[in-house]
């Protein structure tokens, strides 16, 4: 039979309130009698029920953390920042794949909220807009991490899509590019959008015309950014620039160049965003805009850190959640570029 409560109150001569005290953390015991009581438990091989103990203290310990896209390379980064995080905090993770569907990322939600998890973290790039008014009648505290134009009444962290896309613009003029292809994702992705958007309202004021823009939709993979760089290299064999709209699909275009017979970076250059790892290990490295991933996970997990604290510590009368509803903190993290070897001179200009 399993050890009880009971038996360890037994052996350590104590009250099964007592040993709940000790074995929880709440309250005070006598330093004998905790030694006793820890000594029993360790004696016993005694297991809190972990179910038992949420019940009493109205907390599992446990965050949730739903993804678009687990196979997307800049997600396992974000997850590793959020585990990291909520870890030191204290608190266990449970993860969810919306596997880049959103009926799915709603049940994904149902779920952990079912599981009684302490709180969410909603990592996306996409966020319907019945979805994100949806979100705001949900109870358990949320956290929104690159769910870019999400106007839902939650705590919201992303980058600044739109200036990564300038600084991947203004990184191509430079070179004296003047001829430049924008591979972007579905309009779903919000901030495939924003991205697209400076770049191409970057290079227009720069004086380039519209239709040595081109701008090719594909999905958001390798895959797709090899399709549509086929497709802009039989449009326009004569672009020298590509701006992606992810890493992924920056390493699908220099698949597509490569078999075209071109050479990267000697007659097309190309720049992707997020610089996951692999971006600094294909041929050549990847020159990207790299997004403060690490940062955004930890950003969320102190948010809801701090709204469990306020609600345990009854600061409102409302729901921790709904403390965020009537002013809730949208923070946009700066991006920066890192030049590798994908992008250089315009042909015909010298370096």
């Amino acid at each position: 039979m399993p050890v009880t409560i009971a038996d360890v109150a037994r052996l350590a001569g104590v009250s099964t309130a007592t040993v709940s005290r000790v074995l929880t953390g709440i309250g005070r015991a006598r330093p004998d009698t905790h030694e006793r009581v820890v000594a029993a438990a360790a004696e016993l091989d005694y297991r809190p029920s972990g179910i038992a103990r949420s019940l009493k203290l109205r907390t599992t310990q446990t965050l949730g953390l739903i993804v678009t896209d687990i196979e997307n390379p800049f997600f396992p980064e974000l997850v590793r920042a959020v585990e990291n995080a909520a870890r030191e905090a204290g608190f266990a993770l449970l993860l969810c794949n919306a596997a880049d569907d959103p009926e799915r990322e709603v049940s994904s939600l149902d779920l952990l909220i079912e599981r009684r998890v302490d709180g969410v973290i909603i990592a996306a790039s996409s966020l319907p807009a019945d979805h994100a008014a949806w979100l705001g009648s949900i109870t358990v505290p949320v956290v929104l991490v690159n769910c870019a134009g999400s106007d839902a009444p939650r705590p919201a962290i992303r980058s600044d899509n739109v200036r990564g896309g300038e600084i991947a613009a203004e990184h191509l003029l430079s070179l004296g590019h003047r001829r430049v292809a924008i591979l972007t994702a579905p309009p779903r992705n919000w901030d495939a959008v924003d991205r697209a958007g400076g770049a191409r309202s970057t290079l227009l004021s720069a004086g380039i015309a519209a239709d040595a823009i081109v701008v090719e939709r594909g999905t958001a993979e390798v895959a797709g950014g090899e399709a549509a760089m086929a497709v802009v290299l039989e449009r326009d064999p004569d672009v020298t620039g590509i701006i992606a709209y992810n890493d992924q699909m920056a390493i699908g275009a220099l698949r597509a160049i490569r078999a075209s017979g071109r050479r990267v970076p000697a007659d097309i250059s190309v720049i992707g965003f997020d610089d996951v790892r692999l971006a600094g290990y294909v041929a050549p490295p990847l020159t990207t805009i790299v997004q403060a991933t690490a940062e955004m996970g930890r950003w969320a997990v102190e948010r809801l850190r701090e709204l469990l604290a306020a609600g345990r510590a009854g600061r409102a009368a409302e729901p921790a959640s709904a403390q965020l509803v009537a002013s809730p903190e949208h923070v946009v993290l700066p991006v920066r570029l890192v030049i590798r070897d994908s992008s250089g001179p315009a042909p015909g200009r010298n370096p």
